[in-house]
């Protein structure tokens, strides 16, 4: 039988057009009575897994990375031989048997040991202090990042960024983009932490970031509008990348603490919650709305506990409530307000738009 990964790798390799292959896909659907895809695209679709043996190999995938990852430290030597390790069986797992959850956590791993072959004591790596992020060595020696440089850690992003380039171009996994574009931020953000001190410039930095990885998932998505390709997953995973730096950069202009927020503040993040869940919904695309609950979750939480006075384990409840009834809401009327909204768009931008279902 053959599934949309199947119809995507004889695109990829020239065996079908992409025509070709949606005409297929809508033939399947009415064979098996099922809707057409155009049908359902107001759904995100994307591929993540087929069966319980996706779950069963990639726990397997997972224990044996931990325990390669304890072993080798930071050592290069060992830590060059679970990145071959990992892209031999990537080639048998990914490649051979497209098994997708496994190959996701293939990915990481293979990221985590290229980052840990280079050195970070080289010659032309400067010395530093110790900084915060050796607070996150969990395997004490072998942690992943230890008193060095800012631009040793950018050295080694920026190394493991290249080897998911080729791993994406090798094995075309969706999820490889998302880890190749966080790389790239991480090692920005990294390059940029003596300047962190200053809020506004780093929630600046954080900004530019997620808009320059939302430009690049939009361009993944306005070359697939109906997403029925790899590319409208590659987007997906995009999208949940430039998410929370969006939500979370813009947040911090108006409040660095939000656990303690004035009426003023409260709306000003209402405000910018709206305006990205209005892009959210004529994108199609509702990343920028998760990362923004939380937020929002701390403004009704504040506003319950001022109206009501109760204590703050039934202002939790009540918020959960109140929460989960705005998003099944908008769930059930995601479809209505994007036709809605798109109808009104200049017809030229609406074009390239994801489709809206009639």
């Amino acid at each position: 039988m053959l599934d949309e990964a199947d119809l995507d790798a004889a695109v990829a390799e020239g065996l079908l057009t992409q025509d070709s292959a949606n005409a297929l896909r809508a033939f399947a659907a009415r064979r098996s009575g099922g809707p057409a895809p155009a049908e359902t695209q107001d759904d995100e679709h994307f591929r993540f897994l087929r069966g319980f043996n996706d779950f069963f190999f990639a726990i397997g995938v997972l224990f044996l990375g931990i325990g390669i990852f304890y072993f080798a430290g930071n050592r290069v030597v060992p830590n060059l031989f679970g990145a071959i390790i990992f892209w031999a069986l990537a080639e048998l797992l990914l490649r051979r048997m497209r098994l997708v959850l496994p190959g996701i956590v293939l990915a990481c791993f293979f990221a985590l040991f290229v980052f840990l072959v280079l050195p970070a004591d080289l010659p032309f790596f400067p010395p530093a202090p110790a900084r915060p992020l050796a607070t996150l060595n969990t395997f004490g020696s072998r942690g992943l990042f230890q008193t060095v440089a800012p631009v040793a850690i950018a050295a080694k992003s920026l190394v493991s960024c290249a080897a998911l380039v080729l791993f994406y171009l090798r094995f075309r996994l969706p999820f490889t983009l998302m880890l190749v574009a966080g790389t790239l931020v991480f090692a920005v953000l990294t390059l940029a932490g003596p300047y962190g001190q200053d809020a506004q410039f780093y929630s600046f930095l954080l900004l530019a970031c997620g808009l320059a990885v939302f430009g690049a998932a939009m361009a993944f998505d306005l070359s697939d509008r109906e997403r029925k390709t790899r590319r409208g997953d590659c987007a997906f995973w995009l999208h949940l990348l430039a998410a929370p730096l969006i939500v979370h950069s813009l947040i911090r202009f108006v409040a660095l603490d939000v656990s303690n927020v004035t009426t003023k503040v409260s709306a000003a993040i209402v405000a910018i919650v709206i305006a990205l869940t209005l892009i959210a919904v004529i994108v199609d695309r509702r990343a920028l709305l998760v990362s923004a609950l939380s937020y929002i979750g701390v403004i009704i939480a504040t506003a319950v506990r001022s109206a009501a006075e109760t204590d703050n384990t039934t202002a939790f409840f009540m918020t959960l409530v109140i929460l989960g009834a705005l998003v099944l809401a908008l769930g059930v009327g995601w479809l209505p307000l994007r036709r809605w909204f798109i109808a009104r768009l200049p017809s030229d931008l609406a074009d390239r738009l994801p489709v809206v279902p009639a």
